[in-house]
């Protein structure tokens, strides 16, 4: 007689199952579609907060920073550079548009 497989092992057997291929990445994409939103309006203490932040920026301090970009607001955490010609602030390797920002702090110098 064959042993039991145990429950823990018999889930898995299932797992790469798609019983129709690509369906969890369109169900995906429809969710990510679903729940975009439209961009607010920044606070003016807000705006006046993140303005003091950026013109006090040496480049090289740690930030966080709260954006807004294809529907959803994400935050994003790393070191921050202002590129202040070409209207952006570069977190780590993510550029993000200064029209984009909705908070910004600074973490560590």
């Amino acid at each position: 007689m064959r042993e039991k497989m145990p429950l823990s092992q018999r889930a898995k057997q299932f797992l790469p199952f798609d019983a129709v291929r690509g369906l969890r990445q369109a169900l995906l994409a429809k969710e990510f579609e679903v729940e975009a939103v439209q961009k607010g309006f920044l606070a003016e203490e807000e705006a006046r907060n993140i303005s003091s932040i950026l013109a006090s920026l040496q480049g090289g301090e740690t930030l966080e920073a709260k954006y807004f970009s294809n529907g959803h607001y994400y935050f994003a955490e790393g070191k921050g550079k202002l590129v202040y010609e070409e209207g952006y602030l570069l977190i780590d390797e993510l550029k993000i548009s200064l029209k984009d920002l909705f908070g910004l702090r600074v973490l560590a110098c």
